[in-house]
Formats: structure tokens, sequence, C-alpha cells
């Protein structure tokens, strides 16, 4: 849907989508919450999926009036979601205009929607203050419990906090939570049987902090403040959080250096931090789900300030974060990524979205990008164009010969090498390096590298094109089974894009394509036995741009070649 500006999806901190189950048959249904500002017509509006995020459309209007940019946060509670909506804006000033509202929007079994009950005033503004950032959450008692931030006469915040004891049909205000001197932000989470609530400020340069309560106290009982960590988040509001199952939180934010980070909250303090992105940039956010004991990571990263930027996704497993993996490289602003706070563990592909525009003050569209489960299916969309068609022949090696001293005069080999009657085989274990065989006759840019490979699910294996001195493209078979597009360069390697490779076993033999067209950007295209499963783009300043060799590479022995064919591609 179309949207004012690329900013659409800010707050970050709140949750602007939900997923819904209703049984009888029907599929999941998703609820996404999004102010148009005007575009067709449309304010703060509801937008429904029944096809697990791939298609929305238009559903309800949540607040139509598009001169006051409210924006939501949403919890799903049984069939029903519960939301509340404030204004938003890159500043703060008084207006009897700015109150936080609540509203329930109850399922209707016999027409398989949802219709709206009349809205609730929470925090009513005068001439002389505004509330803004609202945020909600339901204990583990059932009450539901409305933070916002109040502005303040000397221009600061304070916390305010409200409470229903009877389903949110009516609110007791309760004592303010905390101040800062300047604009405030944070999130108010249910984590078992205590609520968190963690606050910072605009550019405040302090500690984040924090204050608990357990829902078996009396209302008003709250821990003192205390300092949660000693970095401050940027505006208070640059996170994303989301209850870890077992009584902690994942807490994922940006600090005021504006570093994206990721801390682990285990029900009484936060752990340590973990660098996840040392680029810095006003813009980037970041966005997380939880799928079982799985987190996914998205966030945005600055390529050229204010219109290019890319999509990168990281995952939480076993205490160990995985590589980035780029997920959307098109040369267009990106901003305010948000996704589902959980999904249940059979789900195939995990959804961010995000508002898309030529720049970071233009018009826009909300869009989307997925990323495969383990188990899950491609990640390549069924309605992109497949990559350009094969033509010439360049360079083909059956490897029918015998030989222990290479693979032959045509091959330009790092490590050991074998032709062993069928199969070029890799004969060194280099933890610290690669075995890399490349054909001499088979220099290109516009081209496709092919080879049947088996690496017994023991260690990577892959396929190379533009290889050069110190850089190349690589479609890399995982021990894992999933496929990725790397870039070499200067000794390391950057993650392009990752994939399912839809083998059954990793230690079955398929026969792997790297398929790679184009300068600005550079496009590569990663297909299994035939099938597309992985695109991507490289416009970054390191894309390999100029013709090279195509090859073969493993870091271990005993991997098994084959096949090895280089044709060029027909680009129009």
């Amino acid at each position: 849907m179309p949207v004012r500006v690329g900013n659409a999806l800010t707050l970050p901190a709140q949750r602007h989508a939900v997923r819904i189950d209703t049984g009888e048959g029907h599929a999941p249904t998703w609820l996404l919450a999004i102010q148009q500002e005007g575009e067709e017509g449309r304010g703060l509006s509801f937008y429904r999926s029944d096809d697990e995020g791939r298609t929305f459309r238009f559903s309800a209007a949540i607040q139509p009036d598009a001169s006051h940019a409210d924006r939501a946060d949403l919890i799903a509670v049984g069939r029903d979601v519960a939301l509340v909506y404030s204004w938003e804006s890159p500043s703060l000033k008084a207006s009897s205009r700015h109150d936080v509202y609540f509203q329930w929007w109850r399922y209707r079994p016999g027409s398989h929607d949802w219709a709206p009950e009349r809205a609730v005033r929470i925090f009513n503004a005068d001439d002389s203050t505004a509330y803004t950032r609202a945020l909600l959450a339901r204990d583990s008692l059932g009450r539901l419990w409305v933070q916002a931030f109040r502005l303040t006469s000397e221009g600061g915040s304070a916390a305010v906090l409200s409470v229903s004891t009877d389903g949110g049909a009516s609110f007791q205000r309760q004592p303010d939570l905390g101040r800062v001197k300047r604009r405030g932000g944070g999130r108010l989470l249910s984590v078992g049987s205590k609520l968190v609530f963690l606050y910072a400020m605009h550019d405040g340069f302090e500690p984040t902090r924090m204050r608990i309560r357990e829902d078996s106290a009396p209302l008003e009982e709250w821990s003192p403040v205390r300092d949660a960590f000693s970095d401050g988040i940027y505006h208070g509001a640059a996170l994303s959080a989301v209850a870890d199952g077992q009584g902690g939180m994942h807490l994922v934010y940006k600090d005021e250096m504006e570093r994206l980070y990721y801390r682990h909250f285990d029900g009484s303090s936060f752990g340590s931090r973990t660098l996840l992105e040392s680029s810095r940039d006003w813009a980037m956010q970041p966005a997380i789900t939880r799928v079982g004991d799985v987190l996914y990571v998205f966030y945005n990263v600055m390529r050229e300030p204010h219109d290019s930027y890319a999509i990168h996704v990281r995952t939480l497993k076993n205490g160990q974060f995985s590589e980035p993996v780029v997920l959307d490289t098109k040369e267009t602003y990106k901003g305010y990524p948000n996704a589902l706070e959980t999904l249940p563990g059979d789900v195939s592909e995990v959804l961010c979205f995000f508002g898309e525009a030529p720049d970071d003050n233009s018009r826009g569209h909300m869009v989307r990008v997925k990323l495969d489960t383990p188990g899950g299916g491609s990640d390549e969309d069924e309605d992109e164009d497949p990559p350009p068609p094969p033509g010439q022949t360049l360079f083909t090696d059956s490897f029918s010969r015998d030989s222990s001293s290479g693979l032959g005069p045509d091959w330009s080999l790092r490590g050991l090498w074998l032709a062993h009657g069928k199969y070029a085989v890799s004969d060194l274990d280099n933890p610290d390096g690669d075995n890399q065989a490349l054909a001499s006759p088979s220099r290109c840019r516009d081209c496709q590298a092919e080879a049947w490979l088996q690496a017994f699910a023991v260690d990577e294996a892959g396929v190379m094109l533009r290889a050069q001195e110190d850089a190349s493209y690589a479609l890399v078979f995982l021990p894992s089974g999933r496929i990725q597009i790397r870039r070499y360069h200067e000794g390391g390697h950057t993650v392009l894009g990752e994939a399912s490779s839809g083998r059954p076993s990793a230690w079955e033999g398929a026969t792997f394509t790297l398929a790679a067209w184009g300068t600005s950007p550079v496009r590569l295209a990663a297909s299994v036995n035939g099938q597309v499963r992985l695109r991507v783009t490289d416009a970054s300043p390191a894309a390999i741009q100029t013709p090279g060799r195509a090859g073969l590479f493993t870091p271990i022995a005993g991997v098994w070649f084959d096949d090895f064919l280089v044709r060029e591609l027909n680009v129009p």
C-alpha cells in the first residue's frame, strides 16, 4: 500500500502487526496497522492478509483523520485485538489533540472479520501539554496497562501509566513511572509473571533505566527506578523487544552512538551487550521476531545517506548469532522495519515490513521481505524475472581422467586437488584457507558457472565467478543444507543472501549454478538442480564489476566435484 514517507512504521518500539489463528477452517489472519498520512485518503488503517503475509488488502479505518498522524501498538488477545493509538512526529509540542486512546477490535465468527468497540480515551491532553508514544501490555492476570509519555512544562517527558482491571471498560491513573529531561521513549513488556518498563530519552547520553513489578503485587507497587545498563537508547525508542518465553526478554536497540546492540534480560537484570552492526546511521532500526527459541533480528543498513539502504537479518540460536544475511539491496530508502512479535514453530518463513521510497522524504510504499526458516521453501519470489538465458559455452570439464598431480593445464590451483577418474577431488584440510581451483579459459563477466558437488554435510563448498586476485563471488552449499551467495574481498567475505537449497539432505549431491550479470548494480542468482533458489543485488562500493575466472572451492579434503560448465549469459 502507498505511504506518504518511508518512515510510516515509526515508532520502532511499537508492535504494528499481529497474527491471529481463528480456527474454523480459516487460514491465520495478519492485521497490519499503517499510517498513510493521506495517501488514498486514509489515515491510520488496518490492512489484512489471509495468505501468511504474501498479499494485503485494506480492511478498516482505525483513526481516519490523516492530519493527526497517530500510530498504534497492538496485542492479540485470543481472537480479538487490543490496541492503543497516539500521535507521533519527529518533535513534540503541546496540543489538546494529542490524546491517547484504547480500543478493542472484536472478532465476529459469522463474517470472519473484526469490528471496533468505542475508543476509550486514556490520557486527555490540553493546550499546555501533550501525550505521545503510547504502549500497551497485558499481564498474566489479564489486566491491561497503558504507558505513554507526557510533555512537561520544562520540555522533558514524564512516563505516565494507567491500568484497567475490567477488560478495558475503564482505566485508573497510576503514579508516574519516571521522568527524563528531554523527549522520552521506551518499552512496556509483560514477561511471564512480571511487567518490565524500560526507558531512555532523546540525545541524553545517560543510562537506560527500568522499573519492574510482580503481577501479584498491589497495583501501585513497582520496584524503584534503577539503571538497566550504562548506555542510552537512541531517541529512547530505537528498540525492539520480545519476551523470551522463560520469564526474560530479548532486546535489540540502537545506542546513542548509532550502533546496533543485543542484550538479554533474565528476569532480574540485563546481561552484557553484543554488537550486531557497527556502521552508524540515524535511520537504522531493529525489528525482531521470536520463533520458538530462535530470534530473528531484521535491521536496515545505510549504503548511501538518505537514499540507499539494505535490509539485513541475523538469527540468534543456542546463544550464537549467525552472520548477516542480506535480503534486499535495491538502491532505495528503507525506513523503520517492523515484524511480528512471535510466530509458531511450524512457519516456513519470517517476514519483515518496512517503508520503501526513493529517499527519506518522498512518497513510497509499504513492502515486505522474508527469510525462510529451516525446512522452509525457496527465498525466490515466484513473480521475479529469471536470470538471463545461457549462451555460448566458454569452458567445460567432466574430470574423466586419473591424475594425482592436479586437474590439468587449464586449471590454476590453490591447496591440493586430484582428478579421480570421474571427479575433481579436494585433497587438503585447510582451516586457514581454501582449496581453490580456477579455470583459466573461463574468464568472463556476464556468465554462469555450474558444477555437481557432494560435500557429505561435513563443511561448505561451492562454485565461484568473477574471481580475481583478492575478490570473487561464490555460491556456497552449507552443511545445514542451505545456500549462500557471498562476496569475497581482501581476505574476508560478506553474505549477500541466504536461502533453503531445497535438498532433503546435505549428504546428497546436487548441481549448483551461480549466475552474475551487470555492473551497476551486479545481479546474482543461485540455482539448485535447475531451480532458482536465491537472487541478490550487489550495489555496494565493493561490488565486483570486472571480468574474472570461474572455479571451485572448499576448505576441506574429500569433496567431490563433477561436470563443471561455464557459459556466457545472453543479457538483453
